[in-house]
């Protein structure tokens, strides 16, 4: 018995001293992530199915969001087919990605291994990371990797300057504003907390910072200048998402978009905070009067894009800020807690074995509990992922006897779910009008116009549908006959049913 106890002893002392295991456990974590989805349900949620939409033509720009993840899903449906697992494995791949140059971040900028570990594991503390990233997040999961791989080559030319170092930054950054357009704030403040460096000054006169500069505006250029000719488009979308709740008042809204700003961000930092608080006690509290000159360099980076934040709403009277939007900076939190526990002169040894139990259990039950909730469905309240869209696609080709030319629907989330289920049939969405073939593509064979309710009710055709019929083959067609399939929820309970509306349009006859 004392021998197994002394093994046991052993292994412990070598998991806890030797940390090279956590991307190995991270890793295995997204592999069974990436088996769960794939083995749960063929329907998407909303994210997902806009990636399938989106990826059916190339373009140097589409909407609000810039373009990389649409062209690296592009290209990994090119290659490997369009299917769920396609998808499926570029997300979780990416996701993994950005746990893993999390840990290398974190392990630059602390001296304490196991403090890195820790920083980087209470990202499952966070819900917007342990839950909707891994749901239904994908440009912003581009942005958090970009985020991370930036940071991470602007401390290695802090402390070592290369060539290589100053080119990858600029990459970086390129990379980054193709992810999202509020990666330009984290740019911006790093810049400046790169001038509070006693080094930083110095790297930003070396004259390989303007082979940054130029990679960066190298990268970005071709969107850029997409952007330029889209720029109404793009700012009118994305002004009018971050103003939904103004009411015209401007002090009113400004109240709105600080009561927003720092409500959001409470519940995005306050899980992770009590933890470290229940964890670190006095100490976690006692180490903000700490500094160093990497709590310092992480300080301002926060401190700034707040600043930054605050002057939007003020300025442009921003007055929603949704989780997906500010997560980009605030997951950065777990990394500065630890940091300043560091610059207090806390180590990881009282905490870290006690600690590690949270995210290993964290990892273990978040398959399974989000499996659960598409597996044990509440009546009356489904999940995307349980709406039957291959039953209704098999059967309404059954039906008709043939696959449609096209496809047209009104919303990216049907649309998406479409294309899964018809990937060599072309699906037109009413929300993206940059993908609308004119008649002679679509050729003469039927057009297939599908609709239906997110609760999941029997309706109309809308009007859109009949107006893109009536632009397209004339007024006389613009009012097919409509039909209605009712079929079950996938692990739903009888008599619920989701009801399809569709309808058959022949620009030649029958």
């Amino acid at each position: 018995m004392d021998s197994i106890k002394s093994v046991d002893r052993s292994l412990r002392t070598g998991l806890l001293s030797d940390l090279r295991w956590v991307p190995w456990a991270l890793a295995a974590y997204f592999v069974v992530q990436t088996i769960v989805r794939i083995t749960l349900s063929n329907s998407l949620r909303i994210d997902e199915a806009q990636q399938f939409l989106v990826a059916q033509w190339l373009d140097w720009g589409y909407d609000e969001q810039p373009p990389l993840y649409y062209w690296l899903q592009y290209g990994v449906f090119a290659v490997f087919g369009t299917t769920l697992a396609s998808m499926v494995v570029v997300k979780n791949l990416l996701l993994f990605l950005v746990y893993y140059s999390y840990h290398r971040l974190a392990r630059l900028l602390l001296a304490d291994k196991g403090m890195a570990a820790i920083a980087t594991l209470s990202l499952l503390t966070m819900p917007q990371m342990f839950w909707q990233a891994q749901r239904d997040l994908t440009h912003t999961v581009g942005t958090l990797l970009a985020i991370c791989l930036f940071l991470y080559y602007v401390v290695v030319t802090l402390r070592k300057p290369s060539l290589v170092s100053y080119a990858l930054m600029g990459i970086c950054v390129g990379g980054g504003m193709l992810t999202k357009y509020n990666f330009a704030l984290i740019v911006l403040a790093t810049f400046v907390a790169v001038l509070r460096h006693p080094d930083g000054l110095k790297r930003v006169l070396d004259k390989r910072f303007l082979l940054t500069l130029a990679l960066a505006v190298l990268v970005f250029l071709p969107h850029g200048l997409w952007m330029v000719s889209h720029m109404g488009d793009v700012l009118d979308q994305t002004t009018r998402t971050m103003a939904e709740q103004g009411q015209g008042n401007k002090l009113s809204d400004i109240g709105n978009g600080l009561k927003e700003l720092f409500g959001t961000g409470i519940v995005i930092i306050l899980p992770t905070a009590v933890i470290f608080l229940i964890f670190f006690r006095t100490s976690f509290v006692q180490s903000f009067r700490a500094r160093s000159q990497w709590s310092d360099f992480m300080g301002t980076i926060l401190l700034v894009t707040l600043a930054i934040l605050l002057a939007m709403i003020v300025v442009v009277t921003l007055t929603t800020f949704r989780d997906r939007w500010l997560l980009p900076f605030l997951f950065l939190a777990p990394l500065y807690f630890c940091v300043k526990l560091e610059a207090h002169g806390v180590g990881s040894a009282p905490v870290l074995k006690t600690f590690l139990y949270l995210p290993i259990a964290m990892m273990v039950a978040l398959p399974i509990i989000m499996a659960a909730g598409v597996l044990f469905p509440k009546s009356g309240s489904y999940e995307h992922m349980n709406t039957p869209y291959r039953t209704f696609v098999e059967k309404v080709v059954a039906e008709e006897g043939r696959e449609p030319a096209a496809v047209v629907t009104i919303s990216w989330l049907r649309a998406g779910n479409l294309r899964l289920n018809m990937p060599s049939t072309p699906i037109i969405s009413m929300d993206y009008p940059l993908f609308d073939p004119d008649s002679a593509s679509l050729g003469d064979g039927p057009i297939l116009l599908v609709w239906n309710e997110r609760n999941g009710s029997a309706s109309a055709m809308p009007g859109s549908l009949s107006e893109w019929v009536a632009k397209k083959y004339g007024p006389a067609l613009a009012n097919p006959q409509q039909r209605d399939m009712a079929l079950p929820y996938y692990y739903g309970s009888d008599p619920d049913r989701y009801h399809f509306g569709y309808a058959w349009v022949y620009p030649k006859g029958k």
